[in-house]
């Protein structure tokens, strides 16, 4: 439906609403007052609203245009595995390759058993990458925590030390005891701060370290 607005030639303003057939009124109109036939009046306000309308629509379609090529791509997933005889499915086989990395597996030998699940070459190896970075992490993880209960260990004959001097009595097997546990203390330190600086040179086990 349309909106029209007439001034007739009398004075008279009167607006309707109309469905315009091949642009032009379906029907007769006539001012309400003076009885004009405003047939003709309408149907060039009909064609100057239709030629106002026709730019709007031509924004809006550009617009439109605009936002389909603009929409970002979506990411390409990775690729989907056909299963084969004897294959894991894929999350049990990227289980089993994390467990393996975190148990010393070299890279190289985890990504010869994901290709042989079925994954291709570069998801294997970017598989293997992201895991053997969270080994990294592990091992830094234990590393720091070697470091703190050590340097706790080395403060024990040094406190036990001064204790007895307090006493001005120093029992020797009690002492050499306690000598020994800073040894041990001083020994994952030194343990802690190489597995800060080199993870990667750690091998075996994460858990054992």
């Amino acid at each position: 439906m349309m909106a029209i607005k007439i001034q007739c030639g009398c004075g008279q303003n009167y607006a309707f609403e109309v469905e315009p057939v091949s642009g032009q009124m379906p029907s007769t109109i006539a001012c309400p007052s003076c009885g004009l036939d405003g047939t003709a009046a309408a149907n060039a306000a009909i064609a100057q609203a239709q030629v106002q309308q026709q730019p709007a629509a031509a924004t809006t379609q550009r617009t439109s245009l605009q936002l389909a090529t603009a929409a970002p791509a979506q990411p390409t997933p990775r690729q989907t595995l056909t299963r084969l005889p004897g294959q894991v499915d894929a999350a049990q086989a990227e289980h089993e390759a994390r467990a393996k990395i975190l148990w010393g597996d070299s890279p190289r030998q985890v990504i010869g058993y994901l290709m042989s699940q079925g994954f291709s070459a570069p998801d294997a190896n970017a598989m293997v990458e992201e895991m053997f970075t969270e080994r990294t992490a592990t091992i830094r993880a234990n590393g720091v925590r070697k470091i703190v209960i050590g340097a706790c260990l080395v403060c024990v004959p040094i406190g036990s030390l001064l204790y007895f001097l307090a006493q001005g009595y120093i029992p020797i097997k009690l002492f050499a005891i306690t000598v020994a546990v800073g040894l041990w203390g001083g020994w994952m330190v030194f343990q802690g701060i190489f597995m800060v600086a080199a993870p990667k040179m750690e091998s075996g086990d994460v858990m054992e370290h």
